[in-house]
């Protein structure tokens, strides 16, 4: 290939790959995704969309949330944490972990006791004690941090007066350790309402362990256990893992990897058990993997409906951005107005602080200091939305990327220079540049330092609602994170699409998620917007809207999404559009729409 071959090459992927050709209205023909030869839809698509609507019709069923937050159970805990062993190896961050976890349980209302460094007489005495001082309706909490290990698939919790295990016989060993299973069932038996039993214990094989993990040289680590209905079990690791004591010898946190991320969780409002445990596996996952060590927590779950530690009370805060001025023939004609729409609607959820910044104001550097202000102001359990409406691209990451299957996403944000100019100045400088690379750094928000957004808001656990309208949306978020529900307007190597809503053009996203938060939403009708209510509504209509041409992307995905995480309170007097009636037929014989 000649240079001037690849420099033509180039533009055509530069204007391709941009899909900023939004503004011109497309003719743009039925996709075989949607009609099979014959003129019938394919069946994965009505299967698709019979599937959406399974789901949406569940949670219209949905019991109201409100019921599940109206609970005044007593709250009674025992909190355990054995550092020093006679006959084990020591650890470094038990102790430190039960006097933390103490704090954090008596700001959420439990009684506790906490024993330190206990005996096997001791640790018996302890559970006897908080068995014995149930009642029925309680809400019940057990936490151990120690050595922890699994004979014939029996759990046990060793005191530090644990003889070492190679000097124990099998049949003595009930005689030192607490077996967790009898535990969990000694609890349940005394009528509680919810048993939550955490285990920051190893569930690692029989080997000689490493010194900063919780193993000892033992039958195995810890097993799965049935917990009976009403009790929830969360384990610091999965089945095989090593449960990291600490980071290395430099790491000087008070807690274990594993109770350093459950904490603050913990406390968060509006977080419902699995939540708890769904986002304590995601940045535990993470942390560990800095390491780099393998730690996934695990969790048993037999309680019905949602229970809530904290009822859900979310502040709200939003930055909202849309650019439709891109200083040439790619203009926009529906962000602005996604961007204004959107300010209203959080506006009437009672959102504290909501940010607006369009066209020429969109700079990375402003953005960056709104967003950091936003996070600062915001507290764990709050929600901060961040919308964009505009164009995305793809390109390439350098040049080992120069086949094309490494691929970055960009949201292309305001300048002075028309975008079809990037190109001709390539051309005219004549050495193999392409216009990607004459994009000034300043009009670029990448996935890069979206991700590091987002990681900044993870910090905080601070709960973080996006949505992203624009070309190839999916692709701008680098890993999922567990505080953050992402709402992309298309999948990553699709396009974005505006269309007309009365007299205004708008994403058709944008517009869908404002009457989302609006309370459209809100399927089951309890006044409260939940992960998985967003996430289906949204699904059901970009896809019946857009004919099957436009998909949704959603992190988590839709089937794991939550059903009882709350993002906005509904205000009783939403009225919200009735989008049905935007809905197109699966087999359209042509769409004319405009694409971003």
């Amino acid at each position: 290939m000649t240079g001037a071959d690849l420099v033509r090459s180039t533009r055509r992927l530069l204007l391709q790959a941009c899909c900023i050709c939004l503004l011109a209205i497309l003719a743009v023909p039925a996709p075989a995704a949607i009609v099979a030869d014959d003129g019938e839809i394919r069946a994965d698509v009505a299967r698709r969309a019979a599937d959406i609507a399974a789901i949406v019709e569940d949670l219209r069923a949905m019991p109201s949330l409100k019921q599940a937050t109206a609970k005044g159970q007593r709250r009674r805990a025992l909190v355990i944490g054995n550092n020093d062993y006679e006959e084990l190896p020591d650890l470094n961050k038990a102790e430190g972990d039960a006097i933390s976890l103490k704090a954090t349980l008596e700001e959420l209302g439990f009684a506790v006791t906490l024993k330190r460094n206990i005996s096997a007489r001791d640790f018996d005495d302890a559970v006897d004690e908080f068995v014995d001082g149930l009642k029925k309706g309680d809400v019940a909490f057990f936490f151990f941090a120690g050595h922890g290990v699994s004979y014939q698939q029996r759990n046990f919790l060793l005191p530090a007066d644990m003889p070492a295990l190679d000097a124990v016989r099998e049949s003595r060993l009930e005689r030192y350790a607490v077996d967790a299973q009898d535990l969990v069932d000694r609890i349940y038996g005394r009528g509680v309402e919810i048993a939550f039993v955490v285990l920051d214990a190893c569930r690692d094989n029989p080997f000689p362990p490493d010194p900063d993990t919780r193993a000892v040289r033992a039958y195995g680590g810890l097993a799965r256990m049935t917990p009976q209905k009403g009790a929830f079990v969360l384990y610091s690791a999965g089945i095989g893992q090593k449960a990291l004591d600490r980071l290395g010898p430099e790491d000087t946190d008070p807690n274990s990897v594993f109770t350093r991320t459950f904490r603050p969780i913990l406390a968060t409002p509006g977080m419902p058990a699995v939540e708890i445990a769904k986002r304590t596996q995601v940045e535990v996952h993470a942390l560990a993997a800095t390491v780099p060590h393998d730690q996934d927590p695990a969790y048993y779950d037999q309680v019905v409906g949602q229970f809530y530690l904290k009822a859900p009370r979310p502040r709200l805060y939003g930055l909202v951005i849309g650019v439709d001025d891109y200083g040439g023939r790619f203009d926009l004609m529906g962000a602005v107005n996604d961007a204004k729409q959107l300010s209203a609607a959080l506006d009437a959820v009672g959102a504290e602080k909501v940010v607006t910044i369009t066209n020429q104001d969109v700079r990375l550097g402003y953005l960056e200091y709104v967003w950091n202000d936003l996070v600062e102001d915001a507290q764990p359990g709050d929600t901060l939305f961040f919308t964009f409406s505009g164009s995305g691209y793809r390109e390439p990451r350098g040049d080992t990327a120069a086949d094309g299957e490494d691929r970055r996403t960009v949201l292309l944000l305001s300048g002075s220079t028309p975008i079809e100019a990037y190109q001709k100045l390539a051309d005219d400088a004549g050495n193999g540049q392409s216009g990607y690379e004459l994009i000034e750094p300043g009009r670029k928000l990448t996935d890069d330092i979206f991700t590091a957004w987002m990681e900044k808001a993870a910090r905080k656990n601070v709960n973080v609602i996006v949505l992203i309208d624009g070309c190839h949306a999916g692709g701008i978020l680098d890993r999922e994170f567990a505080n953050v529900s992402f709402f992309g307007a298309a999948q990553e190597s699709e396009l974005a699409r505006e269309q007309r809503f009365g007299g205004d053009v708008q994403g058709l996203a944008s517009f869908v998620f404002a009457q989302a938060i609006s309370g459209a939403a809100d399927l089951n009708g309890d006044g409260y917007l939940t992960q998985r209510e967003l996430f289906a509504y949204g699904d059901q209509n970009i896809f019946h809207m857009s004919a099957g041409r436009q998909n949704a992307q959603f992190y988590p995905t839709l089937p794991t999404s939550s059903p009882g995480l709350v993002l906005v309170s509904v205000p009783h007097s939403a009225k919200p559009v009735d989008l049905e009636t935007f809905w197109q037929p699966l087999r359209p014989e042509e769409a004319g729409k405009e694409q971003r």
